[in-house]
């Protein structure tokens, strides 16, 4: 079998080599292997090794070396470290709740990961990386709607044993310990073990509590067997994270005091009872209670029950922090971001265990015919929880319980016909997810129970098939059928009244379970045209589409269970590929244009975040990818994307965006520079230094444009130093992340109703020294 030849007795090689740059890289993204010069897709590939000469140790660093990808820390309506908002393309998703689908799928080793908590993985283990752009639903076994990211790690191998075993030491006590070996058992039998440490301390103070947020401390670990006949190939494999951190390192940055109900003019205030005095909002309690605001009423209450003069009356103007000495009134005493500190007084938790085990088997039928069956089982259980007002008050805690599995079984038919003229592959896939998600919320005049039960079912038909028309001239038709059936039981209910108008026990949503079922047929059509061997141009049609679902956060209560619609998007895609000089020049090039209809958005209804319909939107834009090894030890790569994203039409229920809202997350452009120069020393050993630049332009990180959220345009230097060993079986790196320690935030988080705007600040510069041995 073709997986043979990756069979090798020697011990790996570790640190840069410039091959592991410039090697030739052979991808599996239409479900054969084939070179990436020769794949008409958009398409970035690393192997293993090419993504640790590039210093990329964890999902999130992809987004500066991938040229329209965004991945980054996202805990959002929560308090989980480990979340991300994925898009490609301006399309994905940044919720976790199970009602909601992902934008982009993650793979690993074929198998489609459900759940975005656990997406800020660390990369371990790997022996490519793939992110695929545009619609990806006739080849996965997932309907993926924005794009794909494929892990596939390392299979055993029943050569010889070996092993890598690496140690880091760098900023904030930041340590990790990884190591891998390779056990033969038999001529036929061979299995792996693998493992990783990360710990770090904190960068953020949280002065109530006495944590350190932002640090981490997680656990993985994987086991995979291999059994290879003469026709057939069984690949067994279980992983496991256990994550135990402190939580996102949040701090406040803004307070928006406004009410529509509480002195919405924003005059200056007078005393109750005071009657019309002009120009001046006289305090008529409780009728005026801004209930529509959280921050405001927590500064509200303490006036009326003489905890002090939290509404600033008597000021000239109108000040609703109020006395800013008093404890317990809540302003800008307790903003954080410039000493990254925080004061909230609910500890900030993030617990994680995730485990997940899959069955490959591989059927070499004949030399025409393969089957494959990929059959998995993940299971996520997860606690989170944080002081969303970030003050000793309680104005807005969350705390999170997911426990979730899914259950998988993908079959793939392929074959060549016609003398390898027709190139084909079908399928047939089904995924069961089961999830629950009680989410219980406090907030200044209430608590609530949010959540309750979800389940999704899919089931899907697929088919592709490429024809060689001639030597140089292909065509490739694709076609999916998706049916997918969701339920969702609430269990949603007010938990303490605090005396307000909704007795404990109220259903916040009827407990009656929803259903809804959704189906769609999308296809696909692609033409490719060698110009010559390695120079390849093509166009490809494509459609997408994501499910609906049900919204599980909502509060005033509401008389039945609010759902929207299923998203989709029709893709068309052009581009170029190119690898020259014997392989020391490549260049890919795609442009595209996507229009985007009833586009899934995370807006608010009254104090809830919700995902609704927000409207029809297009993106356009490119990208570019050039890689250069003219020679003398030297290295040079450069990419950039282009995202042109904008609304064409607002759906009417979706009042919080316009048609000039941006989307959020999404970077206009993004640019990538890099250069490295290899030395040979004495002895024959190598010394490698690599410098890289990325930048993306301005964002926001809401649907809603809140301008406490947004992040200017910013760059960041990185740095390594290889030092390779003359039979490549030692290493040792110093690396820098951020060199030029530049100030920026990696996640925002505000919601209307509470008032508060947090943001979680970068840890800013961070150096690292690695010591590398194979065996």
């Amino acid at each position: 079998m073709p997986a043979h030849a990756a069979d090798t007795a020697a011990a790996p090689a570790v640190g840069t080599d410039l091959k592991d740059l410039m090697q030739e890289i052979v991808v599996t993204a239409r479900r054969r292997e084939e070179k990436l010069v020769d794949t008409p897709i958009s398409i970035t590939a690393f192997s293993g090794p090419a993504l640790e000469a590039r210093g990329i140790t964890r999902t999130d660093d992809l987004a500066r070396a991938v040229p329209n990808l965004v991945f980054q820390e996202n805990p959002g309506a929560g308090g989980s470290s480990s979340n991300a908002a994925v898009f490609i393309r301006g399309v994905g998703q940044s919720d976790f709740i199970p009602t909601v689908e992902p934008g982009v799928g993650l793979y690993i080793d074929g198998v489609y990961v459900a759940s975005t908590i656990g997406s800020l993985m660390d990369l371990v283990d790997v022996a490519s990386l793939e992110v695929l752009r545009g619609p990806q639903g006739t080849l996965f076994g997932r309907n993926t709607i924005g794009g794909a990211i494929n892990v596939t790690t390392e299979k055993p191998n029943t050569k010889a044993f070996s092993g890598v075993a690496s140690i880091l030491y760098g900023t904030d006590n930041h340590r990790e310990v990884k190591a891998k070996v390779n056990l033969p058992i038999s001529s036929t039998l061979s299995a792996s073990l693998s493992a990783a440490l990360v710990k770090q301390d904190g960068y953020v103070d949280d002065v109530g509590t006495g944590q350190e947020l932002g640090d981490r401390n997680h656990l993985v670990g994987k086991m995979a067997l291999r059994w290879q006949g003469d026709n057939m190939e069984l690949n067994f494999s279980i992983d496991g994270t256990r994550t135990r951190e402190n939580g996102p390192a949040f701090v406040l940055r803004g307070i928006n005091f406004n009410s529509a109900i509480f002195n919405p003019q924003g005059l200056p205030l007078v005393p109750p009872g005071s009657g019309n005095v002009p120009g001046h909002y006289t305090i008529n309690p409780p009728a005026d209670a801004p209930v529509d605001n959280f921050s405001l009423f927590n500064n509200y209450l303490a006036f009326l029950t003489n905890a002090g003069n939290c509404l600033g009356l008597g000021s000239a103007a109108y000040n609703p922090a109020g006395d800013q000495t008093n404890k317990a009134c809540y302003g800008p005493q307790y903003f954080g971001e410039g000493g990254k500190v925080s004061y909230g007084t609910l500890p900030s938790i993030t617990d994680d265990d995730l485990w997940g085990a899959h069955l490959t088997y591989d059927w070499t039928i004949n030399d025409d015919l393969r089957f494959k069956s990929i059959t998995a089982y993940r299971h996520l259980s997860s606690h989170f929880q944080r002081d969303g007002d970030e003050s000793p008050l309680t104005i807005y805690h969350l705390t999170d319980n997911l426990s979730q599995y899914q259950v998988s079984e993908e079959l793939q038919l392929d074959g060549d016909s016609f003398n390898k003229a027709l190139n084909w592959v079908t399928g047939l896939y089904y995924f069961d997810e089961k999830a629950v998600n009680p989410n219980l919320v406090d907030f200044a005049p209430i608590t609530v129970l949010s959540g309750g039960a979800s389940e999704t079912k899919s089931y899907a038909a697929f088919a592709q098939a490429t024809y060689n028309i001639t030597q140089a001239l292909a065509v490739t038709a694709g076609l999916r059928y998706t049916e997918d059936k969701k339920s969702f039981s609430p269990n949603e209910f007010v938990v303490n009244d605090k005396g307000g108008p909704f007795p404990i026990g109220t259903p916040v949503l009827p407990s009656t379970p929803v259903d809804r079922n959704f189906n769609k047929v999308t296809p696909l059509a692609n033409l490719s045209y060698h110009i010559e061997t390695d120079t390849m141009v093509y166009g490809t049609y494509s459609k997408g589409f994501k499910s609906g679902g049900f919204t599980q956060r909502v509060f005033p209560p509401l008389p039945a269970t609010p759902t929207f619609d299923p998203e989709t998007v029709t893709s068309y895609e052009v581009g170029f590929k190119t690898s020259q000089f014997d392989g020391m020049l490549h260049f890919n090039a795609a442009a595209y244009l996507t229009n985007y209809d009833d586009i899934q958005v995370s807006i608010f209804n009254a104090i809830a975040p919700i995902t609704a319909n927000g409207g029809t939107g297009r993106v356009k834009g490119m990208e570019l990818e050039t890689q250069v090894s003219p020679g003398a030890g030297w290295y040079f790569e450069a990419n950039a994307g282009l995202t042109d994203a904008y609304y064409t039409s607002i759906a009417p229920g979706a009042t919080d965006i316009s048609i000039n809202s941006q989307f959020a997350f999404v970077s206009k452009w993004q640019w990538m520079l890099a250069a490295e120069k290899q030395f040979v020393l004495p002895g024959n050993s190598h010394l490698s230094p690599r410098v890289d630049w990325s930048y993306r332009t301005h964002y926001f990180n809401d649907a809603l444009n809140t301008p406490e959220e947004a992040q200017a345009g910013y760059g960041l230097v990185n740095g390594l130093l290889t030092w390779t060993s003359a039979d490549t079986h030692y290493s040792a790196i110093l690396g820098v992340k951020n060199a030029l320690d530049k100030q920026f935030i990696d996640a925002a988080y505000f919601t209307p109703g509470s008032g508060m705007t947090s943001v979680i600040p970068d840890r800013g510069r961070e150096w690292y020294v690695q010591l590398k041995v194979s065996f």
